[in-house]
């Protein structure tokens, strides 16, 4: 089987990079091993949260321009990342996906936990702050489901106090749910966001939520309705009197899975074929080149491309590995940025950013590959699969997805 493009992961970064080279007319397969790290997102994409000293990079941008130069963003150049967060927020509506936010400023998002971190693009319909000190409103009715767990609620109504927001506890009961609670597995926000999907059951929710006290300015409620299009949400919201705001919850994330549904549809829309459960089994290299691949569901057939792009993800999704002696990529042994004794993978106090966080695949500028010091000419890295930067400590694990996935797909639609 012949494409123009084989993608390998089915996660943000390879979405992403397939949605823009389909719609510049190319074919492309997606090679998707399962579920991608987009099921645990919390609604909100991160572009740069923190700086190389750890403070909050209030304008992403600016702080750009002064990461380390390993980082995947300064491959790119601050210049050319305005314009692919813009492009990355046209894609995004492209497919349903509605946000808010700019890469000039970050705003705040508010975590399961209660607390507020700096973010870049947040879904429509989702409790945001402009400022790190305090929340737009003095009291809100944090409304929660009979039964649910994974909205620790407490910890949300303690962090929003110390914000200066008060807060009022109720809890929401319809029929629909009853049943359900007789199993705490059934309780999940997947599960509940099934249920909450017909116009009978979010007239119910909005009956009760109109029922409450109407001393607060806002009702906060946990992100369990909409699990596969927002319209879901904004429905609930009309039928809601005051202002009804989502908050995440703790994984599984309904945003998350809706994120992941709707661009794999819009992939698909766009011709793209999107291989679901397939793992890349080998890779033939020669003369510097990528030649083909096979599958573990195409085992007799040979993948072949003009170009190929690795989106396999960091350790949790099996990009990375290791094992006793080294660090290594899977798939082709490809060259990675890791240190090569253990020791240093890691920093003995567990509250300081682990070396290993920022190990990755090894690119050059334009992102293409090398294996044993020889660059693949046809062969290209995105997203967390790349070294150079901690996704977790400086918040630009979504922002390098998108980000590097645009930059490489517009090199090859420009032939660049």
């Amino acid at each position: 089987m012949k494409f123009d493009y084989i993608i390998i992961g089915g996660g943000l970064s390879g979405l992403t990079c397939g949605i823009r080279l389909s719609q510049a007319g190319k074919k492309v397969a997606i090679i998707s091993a399962g579920q991608s790290t987009l099921h645990f997102g919390s609604g909100s994409l991160d572009l740069l949260g923190y700086d190389n000293e750890g403070n909050i990079a209030d304008n992403p941008l600016d702080a750009i321009g002064r990461l380390n130069e390993n980082h995947p963003y300064r491959k790119i150049g601050t210049e050319r990342i305005e314009r692919l967060a813009e492009e990355a927020k046209a894609l995004l509506d492209d497919c349903g996906i509605h946000t808010t936010g700019t890469a000039q400023k970050n705003h705040y998002r508010i975590t399961p936990m209660g607390f507020l971190k700096p973010t870049w693009l947040t879904l429509e319909n989702y409790a945001t702050s402009p400022s790190a000190s305090e929340l737009p409103w003095k009291s809100v009715i944090l409304a929660n489901v009979a039964g649910f767990l994974d909205f620790p609620i407490e910890f949300i109504s303690d962090g929003l106090g110390k914000l200066g927001t008060r807060t009022e506890v109720e809890i929401i009961s319809i029929p629909a749910l009853k049943a359900r609670r007789h199993s705490p597995s059934e309780m999940r926000s997947a599960n509940i966001a099934k249920i909450l999907s017909s116009e009978e059951t979010l007239n119910q929710i909005a009956e009760v939520l109109n029922s409450m006290e109407e001393t607060a300015e806002a009702i906060l409620m946990p992100a369990i309705v909409g699990l596969d299009k927002q319209d879901s949400e904004s429905s609930l919201k009309q039928k809601v009197r005051r202002p009804l705001l989502l908050l995440p919850t703790l994984p599984p994330s309904v945003p998350g899975i809706r994120m992941k549904t709707m661009l794999q549809r819009r992939f698909t829309q766009l011709g793209g074929l999107y291989l679901m459960g397939s793992m890349v089994k080998e890779g033939h290299v020669e003369n510097g080149k990528l030649e083909y691949v096979t599958t573990s569901t195409l085992m007799d057939e040979r993948l072949t491309a003009d170009a190929y792009i690795l989106a396999t993800g960091s350790f949790l999704s099996d990009g990375l590995k290791s094992n006793y002696e080294r660090i290594f990529e899977p798939i082709l042994n490809l060259d990675v940025t890791a240190k090569e004794n253990r020791a240093d993978w890691i920093d003995p106090n567990v509250f300081r950013a682990q070396p290993y966080q920022a190990f990755g695949v090894k690119t050059n500028e334009r992102f293409q590959t090398s294996l044993e010091g020889q660059t693949l000419e046809n062969m290209y890295a995105i997203g967390s699969v790349l070294g150079g930067h901690n996704a977790i400590q400086q918040a630009d694990g979504t922002g390098v997805s998108m980000m590097t996935a645009l930059a490489v797909a517009n090199q090859l639609i420009n032939n660049l």
